[in-house]
């Protein structure tokens, strides 16, 4: 026992959340080899095998059961005290990993990064642009601290269990015509007056594209896509174009292109952000970067 080091059972804690040498290494930033040579080293020191394969993860054993517990309350005494000690410095450092749709990054993020990096300019805030679901398996993995999730109002709730949700904002999608399109006239189109029309949205298994396709089958169509593109800004272009129409949250109709018409739907789809983090407590930096975005 008195082998035993901060770091093998850091790695093993680790292991034990996320259920892969691969995941772990990664929310470690360390190397799969490593991650597997401190699990030998700490079973050796231990004497009893901790974990056993299960699929193409891991799974604890009785004994990895007992010492995951202990690993864990022995990473929060650690994660309390080096907040603490940065509390004492009076300097934020550190790294914050932030995961969020493209739109999200592009209209609300980015300028809440910069007025924290102002104020703290030794915490370095990494962003990560991709879908919801893979961000939030990410932060289950501990390979992020944040997420700014995408909700649909149409669809059941894809945000984790056991995680800390703070909404931030929620806004509506508006249908984006083109300029000659014949509904561009109108102020509101109901989704039963779309059908037959070819769409630019996010790519199938996406939630911006699931949450479409149930409005315009509900509408009695079935959703037609000829442009799949996960970036708002050039679903607008496709639309500016005259090859398609789109359903954009309004954070990206900002940078709406001349040649296409805005208009309301029937009914309004609405997309909120969440704020998602770990239900634990959090690195002081990491909580500071919420409190930011928060405006606590």
């Amino acid at each position: 026992m008195n082998n035993w080091t901060w770091d093998r059972l850091r790695v093993f804690d680790a292991v034990a959340r996320t259920g892969s040498v691969v995941a772990a290494a990664r929310s470690l930033r360390m190397t799969g080899p490593a991650v597997s040579q401190h699990l030998r080293r700490l079973e050796a020191e231990v004497g009893a095998v901790l974990v056993e394969r299960a699929g193409r993860g891991l799974r604890l054993t009785g004994a990895g059961h007992v010492l995951a517990g202990h690993a864990r309350t022995v990473a929060r005494v650690v994660e309390h005290a080096e907040r603490e000690l940065a509390g004492r410095t009076g300097e934020l450092h550190g790294t914050v990993r932030v995961g969020a749709v493209s739109s999200v990054i592009r209209g609300f993020l980015l300028p809440r990064v910069r007025e924290f990096t102002e104020n703290h300019p030794r915490v370095r805030v990494s962003l990560c642009d991709g879908e919801t679901v893979d961000h939030l398996r990410a932060l289950h993995e501990d390979a992020l601290d944040v997420v700014l999730a995408e909700s649909w109002h149409d669809l059941p709730s894809t945000l984790a269990r056991g995680a800390d949700i703070t909404r931030l904002l929620t806004e509506r999608a508006r249908l984006v015509l083109p300029d000659g399109h014949r509904l561009a006239h109108r102020p509101t189109v109901p989704f039963s007056e779309l059908t037959g029309e070819i769409w630019t949205s996010c790519p199938p298994g996406s939630d911006a594209h699931a949450a479409l396709a149930q409005l315009v089958r509900r509408a009695g169509a079935e959703l037609r896509v000829g442009f799949p593109v996960a970036d708002h800004s050039t679903q607008l272009e496709v639309v500016a174009n005259g090859l398609a129409v789109a359903c954009v949250p309004e954070l990206s109709l900002a940078a709406a292109p001349p040649g296409v018409r805005v208009v309301d739907t029937d009914p309004v789809p609405l997309r909120s952000i969440e704020l998602v983090t770990q239900s634990e407590v959090l690195p002081l930096a990491v909580n500071e970067f919420v409190a930011t975005l928060t405006g606590v």
